[in-house]
């Protein structure tokens, strides 16, 4: 994408050096060449924009392909009994893995986010930075929503774990104020418009974003709040199937 810029700015900034070189010609006998004054005319790289486009384009579909076979690595074998782990009434390892997993996959963000920030545009920021959001959402969503006996201890484990989720993934993107995410190390506390921002932010990149927030929330709640939140548009982001699954896995 760099070299597409500076290839449609290059022509521009040497077109004066072929005029003078133009003009020296014509002060010579062979200075009648019009190939040669031609030059300063038509002098582009133009031509070179949309190649090196089409290169940074799936350069970053591999590079966003490769951190996505990377997140499932670190996500995926931890989570491989977690489903069957939520019929639990007590604390197990299983929970535990699952908050591994998610300090992993939060830490392998934050590691892009530092590498991202300086060299791509805020857009294409992100729009890669949703989309491996996403495939962490899944990952964390599934065993949610095969499970088919959600104790009270794991909903509000699961509350708290998908409150972290959004909490951690919101604060990948970036607010109007710029700068990285911030580092594990670093001390910084996020005021509440500048978090909101965010949330917004990842609202409109990361498509599971609200589902996530909402299967959270869901767990936090009884039957009465949750016939309250279906009123005021909590679940307008989970399909009916999904809410009824939910209900019957915590409830019954």
């Amino acid at each position: 994408a760099y070299l597409a810029h500076e290839s449609s700015l290059l022509g521009a900034e040497y077109k004066s050096k072929f005029r003078s070189f133009d003009s020296s010609m014509e002060s010579s006998p062979e200075g009648k060449d019009d190939k040669a004054k031609l030059l300063g005319e038509i002098c582009t790289f133009v031509d070179m924009v949309p190649p090196f486009r089409d290169l940074a384009t799936k350069s970053m579909g591999s590079m966003i392909e490769l951190q996505k076979g990377q997140l499932y690595e670190l996500i995926s074998p931890r989570l491989a009994n977690f489903q069957q782990a939520l019929a639990s009434n007590e604390s197990v390892s299983e929970w535990d893995d699952a908050e591994t997993a998610l300090r992993a996959a939060l830490y392998h963000l934050r590691h892009l986010s530092q590498a991202w920030t300086p060299v791509l545009s805020r857009n294409v920021y992100h729009m890669s930075m949703g989309n491996l959001a996403d495939l962490v959402f899944t990952l964390f969503l599934d065993p949610v929503w095969k499970a088919e006996d959600i104790t009270e201890a794991a909903s509000r484990f699961i509350h708290t774990l998908f409150l972290d989720m959004a909490r951690g993934a919101a604060e990948m993107f970036l607010a109007d104020s710029g700068g990285a995410a911030p580092t594990s190390h670093q001390e910084l506390s996020l005021t509440e418009n500048t978090m909101q921002h965010r949330f917004h932010v990842a609202k409109k990149f990361a498509t599971l974003f609200e589902k996530s927030q909402a299967v959270g929330k869901f767990m936090a709640m009884r039957l009465s709040e949750i016939h309250r939140g279906l009123e005021e548009g909590v679940f307008r982001s989970v399909t009916a199937r999904e809410l009824s699954y939910l209900i019957s896995a915590a409830f019954d």
